[in-house]
């Protein structure tokens, strides 16, 4: 039976009807773009997102009026329709397909007569190749070649093609050369919809090591603040035994309480405290053990240095200057008060 004029032919309406089913069944969809990325390397991606994944390859007309037909957010999915576009669909949050998605793509080099998206910087140093032809090559390519030690080298750093420029074919060919690869080859995400929400890739693009850092660091900054505010959790526990334990023993030692477990520190305390007064008397006033122990001290202490007693000077006179404010102030009062 012929087909009614005007009416769209079965393998298309086939076709919007299983990107319906796609576009509804799952709960993430994305398009993608894919221009440049070879066969081989569509398959190879193809079969490493098999288990996770579906990916769909047809025209854009079709894909548009799919979503015309499912409207609601589905339709604004048409704002990245171009090019050449294909749809993933996946049960994976947006942000492990992006990672996902990034992981397709392989270094490939610049062609010639192609927009040249990035600047290329070829830098300076030595090449792999003796000295022949290839020199002449480079410096029609525009690149700074010269001949140093028996090698080929590149004297100064260069951008050999700017962003939005066209690669001239000596260009690409010179590069091609040094191994130089400065374009990504893999499936470009353009959006991703879940749950009536589309993600662009500047959203998903987070740096994870960044945001693990991030977590790091606020975790460090809650401990502090609640074991300074002795706030109680199963985290802060020890440390706050641990605190009011040595916070104990310090003033169990200064207030010179004589119990178990800080007689010896009370000791230990009170023999510094001995030794630094025995250090200010007379040598004569000192029998012959107490002298004994504070040569061993001054024998153990480092010689004082030229900066340590500068720093010790300025600390002096730091002092005086504020207990002479001390003094202006109180004469102040004094003179307010009457």
């Amino acid at each position: 039976m012929a087909a009614v004029r005007g009416s769209p032919p079965v393998w298309k309406k086939k076709t919007i009807e299983e990107l319906r089913n796609i576009f509804t069944s799952y709960p993430v969809v994305a398009l993608v773009g894919f221009r440049g990325v070879p066969a081989g390397q569509m398959q190879e991606i193809r079969r490493n997102f098999k288990e996770f994944a579906l990916i769909k390859v047809t025209k854009n007309t079709l894909i548009e009026k799919t979503l015309d037909g499912l409207g609601g957010e589905f339709a604004k999915l048409k704002d990245y329709i171009e090019d050449q576009t294909a749809i993933v669909a996946t049960n994976m949050n947006p942000f492990k397909l992006f990672k996902k998605l990034e992981e397709t793509k392989i270094p490939a080099p610049l062609k010639p007569g192609q927009v040249s998206p990035v600047d290329v910087v070829v830098e300076k140093g030595p090449t792999p190749f003796p000295p022949g032809p290839v020199i002449g090559e480079l410096q029609i390519a525009g690149l700074p070649a010269a001949i140093e030690k028996g090698k080929v080298v590149i004297k100064e750093t260069v951008t050999a093609v700017k962003a939005g420029e066209v690669v001239k074919p000596e260009v690409a060919r010179a590069l091609a050369m040094l191994g130089i690869k400065p374009l990504k080859l893999g499936l470009e995400l353009r959006a991703v919809l879940e749950d009536g929400i589309i993600f662009t890739p500047d959203t998903l693009a987070i740096d994870e090591a960044k945001i693990m850092a991030d977590f790091e660091e606020a975790a460090r900054k809650a401990l502090n603040l609640a074991v300074n505010a002795a706030y109680m959790t199963e985290e802060t526990a020890e440390i706050l035994l641990m605190k009011a334990f040595m916070d104990a023993k310090n003033l169990a030692v200064n207030a010179v309480i004589f119990e178990e477990n800080v007689i010896e520190d009370i000791i230990a305390k009170a023999y510094t405290e001995m030794l630094s007064i025995a250090s200010l008397l007379p040598n004569e006033a000192l029998d012959e053990d107490v002298k004994e122990r504070l040569s061993g001290i001054q024998a153990q202490a480092p010689p004082v240095t030229v900066e340590e007693e500068e720093e010790k000077e300025e600390e002096k006179e730091e002092e005086e200057e504020e207990e002479k404010r001390e003094e202006e102030a109180i004469e102040g009062l004094g003179a307010l008060f009457g």
